[in-house]
């Protein structure tokens, strides 16, 4: 989950699910402050949501991403170049159908996910997209992921290797060129 209420939200539904569910965490998201909603607060599982609207590109991304997406369609926002922001939520079910719906509007998808890029989420993200959305693309489909390197222990070698802001906006005005 992004934030405190997607937690809550989700981990109510997993409690609850009959299925077994494994619940992942981001720890860098521990330091960040978030509202939380009242009350019996359930969110369904397989369920996307669009963070922000827009007309130009869909940016894809889960757990700590989703605030880098946000933070670089704000900059590029400056530019004019509108981004639409989906927030996957949870990853299997993958909600494709929000995300098709978002490529069509914008006709152009850039993932960005903290992981290793091969057979990573973002590359999923693509081959549905590719499969259900292939005719409404202008450009091909970027990913932003981490380095195909081990992730180094050493903090300023680990920032290095991890995308951010500024690896989402390279890629965003790639599929704008």
């Amino acid at each position: 989950p992004y934030d405190a209420a997607d937690a809550k939200g989700l981990m109510k539904a997993a409690i609850r699910d009959p299925n077994p569910v494994v619940f992942l965490e981001h720890e860098m998201m521990y330091g960040l402050e978030f509202d939380v909603p009242e009350g019996d607060y359930v969110l369904p599982i397989g369920k996307a949501k669009v963070r922000r609207e827009g007309t130009d590109v869909t940016i894809t991304a889960h757990s700590r991403m989703v605030g880098f997406a946000l933070q670089a369609a704000e900059k590029l926002a400056e530019e004019g170049i509108s981004c639409e922001v989906v927030d996957l939520r949870t990853l299997r079910p993958l909600d494709h159908e929000t995300i098709v719906e978002s490529v069509k509007k914008t006709s152009r998808l850039v993932s960005a996910e903290e992981g290793w890029g091969p057979m990573g989420v973002g590359a999923e993200v693509i081959a549905r997209v590719i499969e259900h959305a292939f005719d409404y693309l202008d450009a091909p489909p970027l990913r932003v992921h981490q380095e195909d390197v081990p992730l180094p222990y050493a903090a300023n070698l680990e920032a290095l290797s991890l995308p951010g802001v500024d690896k989402i906006i390279k890629a965003v005005k790639a599929v704008m060129a």
